[in-house]
């Protein structure tokens, strides 16, 4: 098997998947001003649902709105990742692999990345929506006892929840960039035939 191509028999572990994939949500110059706004929205929204009477069933109502919009995120990812790679024969495949930096490669990584984004997520929010009240205020009042302490769980939630939404933008850079390299290739594998084509007719 060529080295370019035995690159995607490399099977990476579940800890490797979930490191890549946190890896996508890391601020860098390209994202920074969303991380700070996701931030200051997190940190703004965390305080006014803990400040209100109702906290725990706003909590749970947003948990469960984040649900539906995470599987909705899901399956879209998962059809473009089955749909593009399912387009890709051997001639393809070893055409976008053969590229510097192996482009290919990069875009599967990323692929399974907001896949598994988007499927922690979806779990993560699911198991919040399906807590009842009671049991929601005892793991409260026992895992933390300080109002500080809840603002910071109830921010990381949202931080981490706006973000990944947010990662639908990178999805959408990355399946336009993955459709014209996939149109330049094709391009180019017609073009000897319509020369051909055209030399037999003269």
């Amino acid at each position: 098997m060529p080295d370019v191509l035995s690159q995607f028999a490399e099977v990476r572990s579940v800890g490797e998947l979930i490191s890549g994939a946190l890896h996508e949500l890391k601020p860098v110059k390209g994202n920074l001003p969303i991380s700070i706004g996701v931030s200051v929205i997190s940190l703004v929204l965390s305080l006014n649902m803990l400040n209100a009477p109702n906290s725990v069933e706003l909590i749970v109502n947003l948990s469960m709105t984040l649900k539906d919009v995470f599987l909705g995120l899901f399956g879209v990812a998962l059809s473009i990742f089955a749909i593009f790679f399912s387009l890709l024969d051997g001639a393809y495949i070893h055409g976008l692999a053969s590229k510097e930096g192996n482009p290919l490669l990069n875009f599967l990584r990323y692929y399974e990345n907001a896949l598994v984004l988007f499927a922690t997520a979806f779990t993560l929010s699911l198991l919040i929506s399906l807590i009842d009240q009671t049991t929601f205020l005892k793991l409260t009042a026992v895992i933390c006892c300080d109002y500080y302490v809840e603002v910071l769980i109830c921010f990381m939630y949202l931080a981490l929840s706006f973000r990944i939404v947010c990662e639908t933008k990178s999805l959408l850079y990355n399946t336009f960039v993955f459709t014209r390299i996939f149109i330049c290739l094709k391009g180019c594998e017609e073009m000897p035939k319509t020369q051909t084509d055209a030399e037999s007719i003269l």
